[in-house]
Parts: structure tokens; sequence; C-alpha cells
């Protein structure tokens, strides 16, 4: 490998980890594929048939260490609340919670989702959640993203759940529930416990039950979904053989090819 060649593997190398750490920060898929010179190109919005999905969920959820297994109703206030304000049923959030965190306020995951409802930083930005730690603000800015997911599929509840866990996207794209292990079997879980009543999510010891908490309204329909617009990357090779990438196209009769990624 001349040292051209180096620094332009180094340079696109660095754009395609800058790339994988965004992601990490977000919800998102992101596909790779390796080029016939063997460059690997990274997006997560695949418009080939050879792009492979590479880092797809939120990684492995990592309780607290005052982490009890068990739940005595201490959010339910804020539950109530944010159900009441986003017209989203409370058996829902409760759900979501049970299946994302297991009800647990300081529960991390691998890839960086944070608290009760294991906001991904991109997320927690995007609906105003200054501290995912806080339960209060968890609760709220999750509830908020759920109502934005029912409305944007119709009301689905398992579409909604499956763009919360793989990202609304993903469920776009797929026109349904993505075909991933992960997300199908979210979906299912959380569907289980909705059709089985709140007596399957966790319930403290001693006898003491979980409060039954009273749905909200069913959300009304809304349009057919509408895909995110994507962001278009410009990439090509200069005159010295170094690779670059770019939100503006090169010169006039550069050759370049483009990758998309969402904002």
């Amino acid at each position: 490998m001349t040292a051209t060649t180096r620094s332009a593997a180094f340079a696109f190398g660095a754009t395609v980890t800058a790339l994988l750490t965004w992601a990490n920060t977000a919800v998102c898929q992101v596909y790779t594929r390796k080029s016939a010179n063997g460059v690997v190109e990274a997006t997560n919005v695949p418009d080939a048939a050879d792009f492979r999905l590479t880092y797809p969920g939120k990684g492995t959820l990592i309780h607290s260490r005052g982490f009890r297994g068990f739940y005595r109703g201490e959010f339910d206030a804020h539950i109530v609340a944010a159900a009441n304000l986003y017209n989203v049923e409370a058996d829902l959030i409760k759900a979501v919670i049970a299946q994302e965190s297991e009800f647990d306020q300081w529960a991390v995951s691998s890839k960086g989702a944070q608290g009760l409802m294991q906001l991904m930083p991109f997320t927690a930005r995007r609906f105003g959640v200054v501290d995912s730690f806080d339960a209060r603000q968890n609760i709220f800015g999750g509830t908020q993203y759920l109502r934005f997911l029912l409305d944007l599929f119709s009301g689905e509840i398992s579409l909604a759940l499956a763009g919360y866990n793989a990202g609304e996207n993903a469920v776009t794209r797929y026109r349904g529930i993505p075909p991933y292990r992960e997300t199908r079997n979210y979906v299912s879980k959380i569907m289980a416990m909705l059709g089985g009543g709140m007596s399957r999510l966790p319930v403290a010891s001693h006898g003491a039950s979980v409060v039954k908490l009273t749905p909200a309204p069913r959300p009304t329909p809304k349009p057919n979904p509408v895909p995110v617009r994507p962001r278009i990357y410009y990439k090509w090779t200069d005159a010295s053989g170094l690779l670059h990438v770019a939100e503006a196209p090169p010169e006039e009769g550069v050759v370049y090819s483009t990758i998309r990624a969402l904002d």
C-alpha cells in the first residue's frame, strides 16, 4: 500500500468511525458494505442491496448497583401525568419501562441508553430531556417519543414499539416491523404484557402489589408516515489521491459518489 493510499484509507476510516460513533448516540441502525477496492462504507439509509445491518439495537442493559428487581409504584404519578399530557395509555408506558429497564432509574446500556425508558442521548435532546436519570424527565421524554411514533404510524402500537426499539426510519423503510430478532422479540414481549394485563409486570416484595393505572384514550389515527429526509454527503478522490467526504459537492468535473445519513 502506498503512502497516498494509506492516507486515503485513513481519512475515510476516520469518517466511518465518526459516523458509527454518531450512530451509537442516536436511535438508528447502521449498515456497512465493502467496495471493490476494500473501502468500508457506512450509512443508516441503505440504497443498495449489498449493505448489511451492522449495529442494531441499543446494546446490553446494565443495571445500577442498587437495583432491587421489583417495583413498588414509586414512578406511577409521573406515568399517569405523562399519559394524560400526551394521550398515551399508561399501561403502554409502564410496559415499555418494564421491558427497557425493569424500572431501574439509573440503568444504562452498552450503547449509551439511559434511565427508565432507556433514552439514547440523541432522543433525549430531541424531546427536551436535560437529565435522563431524572425519573420525571425521562418518563415524559420517552412518552413524548411514543406519542410521536403513534402519530407517525396511525396509532398502530406494534409499529410504534418497533420504532421505539429500532428507530422510526427502519419501520418506514420495511413498511412494518423490521426483520431484526431484537426488535421482533421486543415488540412481542411488550404486546404480551399488554395482552395479559399489568399482572405480568414486576411486583413488589412482601405482598405489595403494583397499582393498576387507568389507560388514557386510544389515539386518533393519523395520516400515513413520512420518512425523515436524509442528509447527503459527497465522497471523491482528489488529484493527489486523497479521499474527501463533505456535505458540499466537489468542483465541476470531479467524479464523486454519495452517502446518505439522517440528521
